[in-house]
């Protein structure tokens, strides 16, 4: 039966995107809309930090640390102005100084000049490879006297790398010589660093709210979902609550609802972010070179591959790990709160051996799980490492060809090293949205139960006088289940005694359950005043009803609280008063904390009788129209009974009041009983009009007496 319900329960959609769910979803969101857009923004200039890295450190190195112009060298402006209309695919940058002209370009653009044309320049010593540009200060112009420089203008010189080189290996140039050469370059790189550390700055700055933007949004939505989902269960009939046990509702409210926040906070984000700055790499990686792009993504179709293979299999042991999980919870659950009848009937082997099985599911498909994990993350770490391969060797050869530069090299390595790691975290993401998905179907699903509707919101504000009446009433707990009450009719007069009695399971219970309107009926009428109560304000019928039960609740608070239900209008001696009325003020008096006594969990700190007495002042002190007492004395010691007795005696006067006892005493000086047996009346009478009858009721009293 436990595995029946877990299964049902646990069942997860083949879906890991519902269209209608992840709307109903980001309702919540809306009213927090400005905070979600700002953080959406804030998103992408995250992304485009991210992006910008790579590409600041590629700009570095091909503008400053490793020279990659070229340069060359002409003696007429029309020669220059015809080189360039022959070569429209470079972006030259031009230059003249004392009736010489000079172009200069990327190194990267040479394999787009010419052969012929190329190996003529540099017979004719008019192309220099791999240009220096430093300041043509006085100073500089001194130290390069003897080199191969180029003045461009009145103020910047041209040197090639490699004299520079030479000059400093043959000692020509000290290193501080070198280093005030490159003094441009040196605050160009300042420059490069500068900004580096700004986009980092700017990164954490944007991080930090985004982060808090969109937690923002996501808490408050969550606090109103939880609020939403709390409302409708304090709504729900108590049929539900019979067929949904309090810890897998509790669980809905809160780790479901978790799982939620989660997505929205964390997990959702975080995936919308990994794609676009993914989907930014490969435009960056496209737009720096297209040739290498194309190169490395031949890695892309067996990644799709993987994560289709990945998603799938992941998707149903992760189904199943949900529903191992769910049975150790409800094995735990069970077993520990029956402990004391497990230790009782020395049944703790067999228990042990029923928990060590479901563990061992648990953990096979745990297992299961992992391995899935284990294989997914190496692949995912190889293909990887056979991108950067591919960058290596195409990429370098581009390099040694003059086809790209080493800046566009290492900004590829950069960014697929930034593509990867999204990829590589996807089995979290995963999780958090398959949790999160399959947490809001359970939420929705429970939010789209019908609530208690089938007593309208009408006449409140009204007092009744406490006339009671059945007409032919039929009810039944479940569609599939036979009727507990049948053709039931009765009529209790305003402050009549009434006591209902017969055998456990007979239907006492039910009928009060329909007076106060906790169950729906399916046949007949129930009239108070004269009255349909579907026709009563549902609050207002229920504050005219008061029921003292059998198994009294108490709440964690103080005994004032559990009293008074934290409704101020009842004052401090009012309540007293009804605790004297019940004889439970000199109890309550003999405790430390007096009314402000703190009450455990449940009142465990407390007897049977005392929560009873407890329960008394409860409804006394909302002076109800209506008492019903549900067989509160069954449990009760003698002494405790007789104070049970001398209050209900003060309690009954004036009201109409309904008694359920098995202990047939404390009914004798009613003004009539009903004897139920099966769904059905089968007697009524005073207690001497059915003892001389000999029917039914002679039974449960002889039963009792001999």
């Amino acid at each position: 039966m436990r595995q029946q319900m877990i299964g049902t329960e646990d069942d997860i959609k083949s879906r890991i995107y519902d269209k209608e769910l992840f709307k109903r979803l980001i309702s919540y969101l809306k009213p927090y809309l400005t905070m979600v857009v700002i953080s959406f923004i804030l998103l992408m200039l995250v992304a485009a930090t991210q992006l910008a890295l790579p590409y600041v450190s590629k700009q570095a190195v091909d503008n400053v640390i490793a020279a990659n112009r070229n340069l060359v060298e002409f003696s007429f402006p029309e020669e220059r102005d015809e080189f360039i209309r022959n070569y429209p695919r470079i972006k030259f940058l031009p230059y003249e100084w004392n009736g010489y002209f000079f172009l200069l370009f990327p190194e990267r653009k040479s394999s787009f000049l010419a052969r012929e044309e190329l190996e003529k320049l540099q017979t004719e010593g008019r192309f220099f490879h791999r240009v220096v540009l430093i300041d043509a200060s006085s100073g500089n112009l001194d130290k390069l006297t003897a080199s191969e420089s180029k003045r461009l203008s009145s103020g910047i010189m041209a040197v090639p790398a490699a004299e520079l080189n030479r000059l400093q290996a043959e000692g020509a140039l000290s290193a501080e010589e070198m280093k005030s050469l490159r003094m441009k370059d040196f605050r160009q790189l300042k420059i490069y660093g500068l900004l580096f550390l700004g986009i980092i700055l700017a990164q954490f700055v944007f991080t930090y709210f985004q982060i808090y933007t969109i937690n923002y949004s996501a808490q408050h939505a969550m606090y109103d979902l939880r609020r939403d989902l709390f409302a409708h269960l304090q709504k729900m009939s108590l049929s539900f609550f019979d067929h949904n046990p309090i810890g897998r509702l509790v669980t809905r409210v809160t780790n479901d609802v978790r799982t939620l926040d989660e997505m929205l906070s964390s997990g959702l984000i975080n995936l919308i972010q990994d794609l676009i700055v993914m989907l930014g790499i490969l435009v960056m990686m496209l737009i720096l070179d297209w040739k290498l792009a194309l190169a490395t993504f031949t890695v892309l179709p067996f990644l799709a591959v993987l994560l289709i293979v990945f998603k799938n299999k992941i998707r149903v042991a992760y189904r199943v790990v949900r529903k191992k999980i769910a049975a150790i919870n409800a094995t735990l659950s069970e077993d520990i709160a029956g402990a004391k009848i497990i230790q009782l009937f020395n049944q703790y082997r067999r228990k042990r051996d029923e928990f060590s099985a479901i563990n061992e599911e648990y953990y096979q498909a745990s297992l299961r799980q992992m391995r899935i994990y284990a294989s997914f993350r190496p692949v995912i770490h190889s293909m990887r490492r056979v991108a950067v391969a591919i960058i290596v060797w195409y990429g370098l050869g581009r390099v040694m060809q003059n086809a790209i530069s080493l800046g566009i090299f290492m900004a590829f390595v950069s960014y697929i090293d930034r593509f990867f790691e999204p990829i590589d975290q996807l089995s979290e993401k995963f999780n958090i949205l398959q949790a999160a998905m399959s947490g809001a179907e359970r939420i929705f699903d429970l939010m789209d139960k019908p609530e208690e509707d089938n007593y309208r919101e009408k006449k409140c504000g009204i007092r009744f006088r406490g006339e009671i009446e059945f007409q032919n009433v039929s009810m039944r707990y479940g569609e599939n289940n036979g009727d507990v009450l049948k053709n039931i009719s009765f009529r209790i007069k305003p402050g009549e005694k009434v006591a209902l009695v017969g055998h456990t399971g007979s239907g006492k219970t039910s009928i009060i359950s329909l007076i106060s309107g906790l169950y729906p009926f399916q046949q007949g009428n129930i009239l108070i005043d004269k009255q349909d109560i579907r026709d009563y304000c549902l609050e207002e019928l229920r504050s005219n009803i008061g029921i003292v039960q059998q198994d009294v609740f108490l709440f964690t608070g103080t005994i004032r609280d559990n009293i008074v239900l934290h409704n101020q209008q009842i004052s401090q001696k009012t309540l007293e008063e009804v605790a004297r009325y019940v004889n439970v003020h000199e109890f309550i008096e003999s405790l430390p904390g007096k009314y402000e006594e703190p009450v455990m969990e449940r009142g465990a700190t407390l007897s049977v009788g005392q929560r009873q007495l407890i329960a008394f002042a409860r409804v006394l002190a909302y002076d109800p129209a209506i008492f019903v007492l549900d067989e509160a004395t069954s449990n009760i010691d003698t002494e405790t009974e007789i104070l049970i007795q001398d209050a209900l005696h003060k309690v009954m006067e004036k009201r109409t009041s309904i008694i359920i006892a098995h202990r047939l005493s404390t009914i004798q000086r009613v003004d009539r009983i009903i004897v139920i047996h099966k769904g059905e009346i089968r007697e009524e009478g005073t207690h001497q009009e059915l003892l001389a009858r000999k029917g039914l009721y002679f039974d449960l009293y002889r039963l009792q007496y001999t």
